[in-house]
């Protein structure tokens, strides 16, 4: 079963402080889900990329 996990583009810092990028999800819909969520609960964030474990991109969440 692959997992997701996402990567985020922060503007002006790092994103090692947001706990949803260490998290890893069980389904694409999830990491949508978290994804929508990250970007509404952080300004700084500015897209979020969503990767199948190991290393398959998948799409790409923009906040515009």
């Amino acid at each position: 079963m692959p997992t997701f996990k996402l990567v985020v583009t922060v503007r002006g810092g790092g994103s090692t402080s947001i706990p949803a990028v260490s998290v890893r999800y069980n389904s694409v819909d999830a990491a949508r889900d978290a994804s929508k969520a990250l970007m509404q609960e952080y300004p700084r964030v500015v897209r979020v990329m969503i990767v199948e474990e190991p290393s398959r991109f998948v799409e790409w969440r923009d906040r515009g």
